[in-house]
């Protein structure tokens, strides 16, 4: 057996955006090691005393990957590279648009919580963030299952440290460990149905395999098929499903969604689900099309599991970054409708619903991160109850991104169920039509409970307030257990440990007691970093949207263009 391997300068030219951020990533390896460190000499626990440099040089790495995708939609050839192993046609590049989108998001809402939780090893931080969105647009580029587990590992890797790296903090600790243990046998499951594909077919390349099955299986009657083969489709299918969160995969997701740094939980719910679901279709639709009869019923019966069983999930969390992990894995049971209904049709729907569901997600988990304090505490319910009296620009954007991934219009996320039902419906898949929009209605439940909270209900009181309450001889001692408990406050915040969060006063004793300190202390957060963050929510609230009301139209027929050069 004989290989040849040859590259020329088109190949390059191919993937220009992920040579673009792999350059970036170094450059921005090289300025943390420049930049002025806090205190008197380096040391392995201290770093930048600056934290607006290192993201503004991540941010011009991803604004340079996404002009040369957009170089690349104009004037690419849309010709594999690399001997057919890396795709740069119109579906690659559609998959580069979602996940740099994520990545750029991700980042912009990482400056204010690593100041705030005193994070100091910001360059490692970034430098994670941009290898894991180049993993994951080799995984969405590849077209060969080398490249597949190439990107996986790639994006894996990067995100085991990152989801665990709250060095402090037990739940970032376990998040970590739990992610690296499942996804590795998950892994090792996706690479033994390589191996299986490859021992029934002889090739890794999509293009090889898609020859064999479309000469031996396309004319075969379903009991003459290769039971190597078959085996090796079920191990594919349970390799992807793990990655998208989808039942009864899902047990890892609530966990390192909820001890994960919110940023990180935010970029990785969208980008992980975007790579592996792209690859999942063009393995699924383009390759095993004329197997449909084997693999369609298996995904077919998880999609259902996955719809109800995320939403009824959720139902019962308290916690908000949970509850956005189960309402992930609803979203990943929805956009698996677009695997069985593969071809141009499902592609096309889950590249549009992809793309909405960025911004909106995203969005959702950009408040989280403003909201999470040193200790992990300030995503439950009992955290947000009354939000809307002490932060309401917050309360109302995480209302809008809530009622977004609930599918209202005008927002984006009512254009994306509707396209993918539509899919569902024209592709002959009525059922599933049905059960997705009766679960969407039971979803909307657990999104409204949350906004309820946030408007309709007081925050508890502190203790202070019942202390001052109980007499005139208690109140001195009340009050001057409440003004060292806000100096203490005051001291960690300036330290960067914590956030401390106003409380709407609930009386005139209360109000004196503790109004002074918390203004104080919010202004002192309000300052210089956050405005990444709030540049990141605006940018998220404007995609939502925009891509509810003016640009679904002219995006469904750029996913339908995207879909139809994926599946060649």
């Amino acid at each position: 057996m004989t290989f040849t391997f040859t590259v020329t300068p088109a190949d390059w030219g191919r993937i220009a955006p992920e040579l673009i951020l792999v350059v970036m990533t170094l450059i921005l390896m090289l300025v943390d090691l420049v930049l002025p460190h806090e205190g008197e000499k380096r040391t392995k626990h201290s770093g930048p005393a600056n934290f607006a440099i290192l993201p503004v040089v991540a941010l011009l790495g991803l604004a340079g990957a996404l002009a040369a995708t957009i170089v690349l939609f104009v004037s690419g050839d849309q010709h594999r590279a690399f001997n057919e192993m890396v795709g740069s046609d119109w579906g690659t590049l559609f998959a580069y648009l979602i996940i740099l989108s994520a990545s750029a998001l991700g980042v912009l809402f990482s400056p204010p919580y690593l100041k705030r939780l005193n994070l100091v090893h910001q360059g490692e931080y970034y430098a994670l963030l941009l290898f894991a969105t180049v993993g994951m647009m080799l995984m969405a580029a590849a077209t060969s299952f080398i490249t597949v587990f190439l990107g996986l590992e790639m994006l894996s890797l990067a995100l085991y440290i990152l989801c665990s790296f709250v060095a402090r903090r037990k739940a970032s600790q376990e998040s970590g460990m739990k992610y690296f243990l499942l996804s590795s046998f998950a892994s090792a499951i996706l690479l033994y149905g390589v191996a299986l594909t490859y021992g029934a077919t002889g090739s890794t390349s999509f293009i090889g395999v898609a020859n064999f099955v479309n000469t031996t299986l396309a004319h075969s009657a379903a009991g003459a098929r290769p039971i190597l083969l078959i085996i090796a489709m079920g191990l594919l299918i349970v390799g992807f499903a793990f990655k998208i969160s989808a039942v009864p995969f899902q047990a890892w997701t609530p966990d390192v969604y909820q001890g994960a740094p919110a940023p990180v939980t935010a970029f990785m719910s969208v980008g992980t689900k975007a790579a592996a679901l792209i690859a999942f279709a063009r393995v699924f639709g383009f390759i095993f099309d004329p197997a449909r009869a084997d693999w369609v019923p298996v995904v077919w019966a998880i999609a259902v599991l996955t719809i109800v069983g995320g939403n009824l999930m959720a139902l019962v969390q308290s916690n908000v970054k949970r509850l956005l992990a189960y309402s992930s894995v609803a979203h990943a049971g929805y956009l698996l409708i677009g695997i069985v209904v593969g071809k141009t049709l499902g592609a096309s729907a889950i590249l549009f619903y992809l793309l909405c569901y960025t911004f909106l997600n995203l969005g959702a988990f950009g408040v989280v991160s403003m909201l999470e304090h040193v200790d992990n505490s300030g995503s439950n319910a009992s955290d947000l109850r009354g939000l809307w009296y002490r932060r309401p620009l917050l309360a109302g954007l995480l209302a809008f991104f809530l009622l977004a991934l609930a599918g209202f219009p005008p927002m984006a996320g009512f254009a994306a169920k509707y396209y993918l039902f539509y899919a569902a419906l024209v592709g002959g898949h009525p059922e599933l039509l049905i059960i997705g929009v009766l679960a969407s209605v039971l979803g909307m439940y657990y999104y409204l409970r949350i906004i309820a909270g946030m408007f309709m209900e007081q925050a508890a009181a502190p203790a202070v307030a019942t202390a001052s309450a109980g007499g005139s001889g208690s109140a001195p001692a009340s009050s001057a257990r409440g003004s060292a408990r806000t100096k203490a406050s005051a001291r960690t915040v300036s330290g960067g440990l914590a956030t401390a969060v106003a409380v709407k006063p609930v009386s005139g004793k209360l109000a004196k007691v503790n109004e002074p300190a918390t203004v104080e202390i919010e202004e002192s957060q309000a300052t210089g970093l956050n405005a990444f963050a709030w540049v990141g929510l605006a940018l998220a609230a404007l995609g939502t949207l925009a891509m509810g009301t003016v640009l679904p139209f002219w995006l469904v027929n750029l996913a339908q263009m995207a879909a139809q050069t994926m599946l060649k």
